[in-house]
């Protein structure tokens, strides 16, 4: 087994970065590694992983064979996952053998909404009304009181608009329950918000932190579509919302970094959405339009290394490609600003993101 890390981890042919699941963020993860001299272990279950494509070597495996997690974990001196979704006994088995970054109480947090919630609220951010909906009685009388409707999502495992349905005085309650599987939900008040924004708060394990400047998002069912940024935020709003923002991180005991979504309504304040300890869609734009992206970022803050506030290389428009993009890139391929990302996914599926493209727009 390779000690946990104590120091700044090197470079060197014994210090191996461990990442947690084979999409495009664990691709985007193992090639800033690569750059930065490291050498990459990838787990992961069987599948079209294009993460496998740039990493050292990988061990396909679930996320309860706990054998094969042993074995992985003895080869990293470090891991960091993709998303936030890993069985938390996965976790707490990795976290006895080897490092993880963010550590397991942050991933759980993010998995459960209503902890999610409670911890934000604790660090002083305002949230929507919501219920915590554990059977048809909750959710009859949570509905009554959302004069405009809410969202109902499932309290844990929902991400992309997967496991979420609006509901309004017409919805058969009954019907919608059992559609998302008759398991506890939350139930959210829809509001009516000027814009959706993400900041990205890190920190190294030296302890050493930093902001990157905040993104401007577009959404369509659910998915993110285009990213603006930097965005721009009034300087006493923004200063309040670093101060919340390391607040929540200091209750997670957060090492790594953290997205954070939210809505700025139409007088101005801001409300939190959700909590995102991984690499972050909303963040692609950091890949053309920083010094060190997101992901540099984070394998500094996973080996100890000093981290900063990150500034901008002007502004960055950055366009998710889902589903069918040969129309989309066929356009864009004229126009050289555009900066194409393709992420090797071999099956092309509506709502799948399949790349990205990024540009500079100021």
């Amino acid at each position: 087994m390779i000690n946990q890390p104590r120091n700044r981890i090197l470079p060197n042919k014994n210090n191996i970065l461990g990442i947690l699941g084979g999409g495009q963020l664990g691709k985007m993860i193992a090639m800033s590694a690569t750059k930065a001299g490291y050498k990459t272990h990838l787990y992961c279950p069987k599948g079209d992983n294009p993460a496998e494509t740039v990493v050292n070597s990988f061990t396909h495996g679930e996320w309860d064979d706990f054998d094969k997690l042993v074995e992985f974990s003895n080869n990293v001196v470090c891991a960091t996952s993709e998303f936030e979704n890993i069985p938390s006994k996965t976790l707490e088995l990795l976290a006895n053998k080897t490092s993880v970054i963010p550590n397991s109480k942050v991933f759980r947090s993010a998995q459960i909404r209503s902890k999610e919630k409670e911890i934000a609220e604790k660090s002083g951010f305002k949230t929507p009304k919501w219920y915590l909906i554990k059977n048809t009685d909750d959710l009859i009388s949570a509905s009554k009181l959302m004069e405009n409707g809410g969202i109902l999502k499932t309290n844990s495992l929902g991400y992309d608009g997967k496991g979420q349905v609006r509901i309004n005085k017409h919805s058969n309650l009954f019907e919608i329950w059992e559609n998302l599987g008759s398991v506890e939900c939350v139930l959210e008040e829809i509001l009516e918000f000027k814009r959706e924004i993400s900041i990205m708060y890190f920190k190294s394990r030296d302890n050493s932190e930093g902001f990157f400047p905040i993104s401007q998002n577009h959404h369509e069912n659910g998915i993110l579509r285009k990213t603006i940024a930097p965005a721009i935020l009034n300087i006493d709003a923004e200063r309040d919302l670093r101060l919340k923002t390391k607040k929540l991180s200091e209750n997670l005991g957060l090492y790594g970094i953290l997205a954070v979504e939210l809505f700025e309504l139409l007088d101005g304040s801001i409300i939190f959405n959700e909590i995102a300890p991984r690499p972050h869609n909303s963040f692609h734009w950091t890949l053309n339009g920083c010094d060190n992206s997101q992901f540099d970022i984070l394998i500094r803050t996973m080996c100890g290394l000093p981290v900063k506030d990150v500034k901008s290389n002007g502004k960055w428009e950055m366009t998710n490609l889902i589903g069918q993009y040969e129309n989309i890139i066929s356009e864009t391929s004229k126009d050289q600003d555009y900066i194409l990302y393709l992420y090797g996914k071999h099956e092309t599926k509506p709502g799948r993101k399949m790349g990205h493209l990024n540009k500079q727009i100021s």
